[in-house]
């Protein structure tokens, strides 16, 4: 939790320096007029001023941005693009690095105990990371359990950084009957997520044995089970665990 924490905390310190950057270049640098005398402008009370003319300045909202403001917003819009930037990378680095990675922290939810370990894996490897540490690769019996895992994977940053999850799901034993490696029960029994489903999916291929969590909606999807990506790369299957008790 204080790791994720931290992570919070500089994401929020880099946007206050971008935020800070733009007050100061704005306020101080093309909201006030240069004094003839060539000093610096006295700080504004608030209160609207009458030029010399007699006329009541043009309201803000009338007159066209100036070549230094659009100036501020170019550079603005590159801060913004910098700090995205900077997030992601240490989005990557806290899920990459083995000593602060979540591998072995039960989380205790309403539908059960889980594991989330972000480091990508095949799902043979992934279902022995399950067993070394007393649980099995998931198994989801209903949709409020997989909208949680969902709402608590997105949380750890999975879906920003496309990092699917494999599922103890696989047709390894009799090709097109999917069987739940841990209790053995065969999908076609309860609860299914499948995008498409397996009998409609005209782009599977033999192999695709195991089932994998992936995409924006994170539907169920054939894939090899020695699938395995590098970080970063486009959905990474990762691992979630789950435990009884």
């Amino acid at each position: 939790d204080s790791l994720l924490q931290e992570n919070q905390k500089m994401k929020v310190a880099l946007l206050l320096i971008g935020t800070l950057c733009l007050l100061a270049g704005t306020i101080e640098g093309f909201t006030k007029p240069p004094r003839p005398d060539g000093k610096p402008p006295r700080p504004s009370d608030g209160k609207p001023t009458r030029p010399s003319g007699g006329k009541p300045p043009r309201p803000v909202s009338e007159c066209a941005p100036s070549p230094e403001m659009k100036t501020v917003v170019k550079l603005l819009e590159q801060l913004v693009d910098k700090v995205k930037e900077l997030e992601g990378k240490l989005d990557v680095l806290l899920l990459s690095d083995t000593s602060i990675r979540l591998d072995h922290t039960w989380q205790n939810l309403t539908t059960g105990t889980y594991a989330f370990l972000g480091e990508p894996c095949t799902w043979f490897e992934a279902r022995d990371k399950c067993k070394a540490i007393g649980g099995y690769l998931v198994e989801i019996n209903s949709l409020a359990e997989m909208n949680l895992i969902l709402k608590t994977s997105n949380a750890l940053g999975w879906k920003e950084l496309k990092l699917a999850f494999w599922l103890g799901l696989n047709d390894i034993q009799k090709e097109g009957s999917w069987v739940w490696e841990h209790s053995q029960r065969r999908n076609n029994d309860g609860f299914r997520y499948w995008k498409p489903r397996p009998d409609n999916d005209k782009t599977r291929s033999d192999n695709d044995d195991c089932a994998l969590a992936k995409g924006t909606s994170y539907g169920w999807h054939q894939s090899p089970c020695d699938t395995k990506k590098k970080l970063g790369s486009d959905w990474t299957p990762a691992t979630v665990c789950k435990k009884d008790g």
